[in-house]
């Protein structure tokens, strides 16, 4: 449920007595530590004192919880380093002229591994000094070397975030357990915006689960190609799309959770093979079960569960979608041709309440295929709780791979074992 301005106003006035916070964000910092191109500074904010990160990391740095962190500017880790995290560790993005984020090198790797119990965040400095926004900082960026499909098999990240692909699908770039990012997708331009997680061309070895992004300026999760694989994922109300891929991406996904703010919000996943090129190889053919998608009726009456475009192939498996004021699911017509060749499916999935806002929109678009598929249901309309699925009629995805965790339910969460609970941040 939605807090008041006025609520927060009064959070952030009793936080800025409790801990001395100034208006102005930091005072001047200090060197304490250079560790070959990193350097760590001390910086004082209010009555806090904040270890701050500039530069690159070019050999193995561990982030330790019990100190504050903060990212100042484009922090990098270059190939060959690992930028450790420690479970409960709390790293703050500067709110300046400097765009922060962290990018990880095709050739570096992160080990951000929290726990349930103490979960790694991410988020901005204007959580404690003021009031966060969407797009206050840049996210977290991953560069891998597996395949993408772009002319020369390589590509820039926006702002300037590090280059991506390469020929190995089974790069390992680390590993992301237990993660919160928070007010990331910094906008820079037009068709220039950062995302919570950005996962660029990165290998199948690589390791993302429990992973959650949350109020992010830009999409929550997106994949630029590559072979990474995904579980239990979190994006809530994110600006634009909840999870979105393109240039290839051919992974796997299970327990996946969108939920939209009522304020802002696009596609709950939105899927590309490539806007240039709809037949570029590799194909965007991924596999998805197990997701909970559930939207917000706003006041632009566009936003779409599932969009499958611009010659996206993929399969997904007992998915939940509901509450899209637009279409439910709707497919491109670049994308109806992968139906025809049985490369692009939709199986075991609950579709309803979509579409409401205009007599002119349902459930389905351009998917009659997907419509009448007697797996798929749309005349029902289960009673959610939370995002807990529904207990029975689902396909058993480890009959595809055994990546797969074996379910029956349809929907993210497992009726009987709520893995959300405890650890993740929820809408306001």
């Amino acid at each position: 449920m939605k807090k008041s301005i006025c609520y927060h106003a009064i959070l952030i006035v009793l936080i800025a007595i409790l801990f001395g916070f100034s208006c102005s964000e930091t005072d001047d910092a200090i060197s304490i530590e250079t560790v070959g191109e990193l350097q760590i500074l001390e910086a004082r904010i209010g009555n806090l004192v904040f270890s701050e990160l500039r530069g690159e990391v070019s050999e193995d740095y561990t982030l330790s919880s019990d100190r504050n962190w903060l990212l100042d500017g484009g922090v990098f880790v270059n190939e060959g380093a690992t930028l450790s995290i420690e479970p409960g560790t709390r790293v703050f993005a500067a709110f300046n002229d400097n765009t922060s984020f962290l990018s990880i090198r095709r050739g570096g790797r992160i080990r951000a591994e929290g726990t349930r119990s103490r979960p790694i965040v991410f988020t901005t400095i204007r959580k404690l000094t003021s009031i966060p926004q969407p797009g206050d900082w840049g996210g977290i960026i991953i560069n891998g070397n597996a395949p993408i499909n772009v002319a020369g098999g390589e590509a820039s990240g926006e702002g300037g975030t590090g280059v991506y692909g390469g020929n190995d699908p089974d790069d390992n770039s680390g590993v992301l357990r237990y993660v919160i990012v928070e007010y990331a997708g910094k906008q820079l331009g037009e068709d220039n915006e950062l995302n919570g997680i950005s996962l660029n061309g990165v290998g199948r070895n690589t390791v993302v689960e429990y992973v959650e992004a949350l109020y992010g300026k830009d999409d929550g999760f997106e994949f630029f190609g590559g072979t990474v694989n995904v579980k239990y994922a979190v994006s809530l109300g994110n600006a634009d799309d909840s999870f979105d891929w393109t240039y290839g991406w051919s992974g796997y996904g299970q327990f996946w959770v969108a939920q939209q703010d009522a304020f802002q919000g696009d596609r709950a996943i939105e899927a590309d093979n490539s806007s240039d090129d709809v037949n570029a190889l590799p194909f965007s053919s991924p596999i998805l079960s197990n997701v909970t998608l559930i939207g917000a009726m706003d006041r632009d009456d566009k936003n779409i569960g599932i969009k499958l475009r611009n010659g996206t192939g993929g399969f997904i498996y007992n998915a939940i979608v509901t509450n899209f004021s637009n279409h439910g699911i709707d497919v491109g017509e670049t994308s109806v041709m992968r139906i025809d060749a049985r490369t692009l499916g939709v199986e075991n999935v609950i579709v309803f309440d979509n579409g409401t806002a205009s007599a002119s929109v349902s459930n389905f678009n351009n998917a009659d295929a997907f419509l009448n598929d007697p797996t798929n249901q749309f005349s029902i309309e289960p009673v959610l709780q939370g995002f807990v699925g529904v207990a029975e009629g689902g396909f058993d995805p480890s009959s595809i791979d055994d990546w797969f965790t074996s379910v029956d339910f349809i929907g993210a969460v497992d009726p009987a074992n709520d893995w959300t609970s405890d650890w993740i941040n929820s809408l306001r």
